[in-house]
């Protein structure tokens, strides 16, 4: 009856120090995450502030026509 407390305290232990790692690999692939949204975020925000140099009025073509809705006919 010995040799079962053993292997239920083992069993136990190793799923709890499992629990500890597997957290711990948790919080740091969301910390490496949220860095690169950051850097996401940097960089479009450059390129968003660089392509605000664009005119403001763009030209519109006048010779476009209208958006025309087919159907299709069997």
């Amino acid at each position: 009856m010995g040799s079962f407390w053993k292997i239920l305290l083992l069993a136990v232990l190793i799923f709890y120090i499992f629990t500890i790692i597997i957290k711990w690999l948790f919080r740091r692939k969301v910390r490496k995450f949220e860095e690169q949204l950051e850097q996401f975020g940097q960089n479009n925000q450059n390129e968003t502030q660089r392509g605000n140099e664009t005119p403001k009025n763009p030209r519109i073509d006048p010779n476009i026509g209208e958006y025309t809705d087919f159907e299709e006919v069997e």
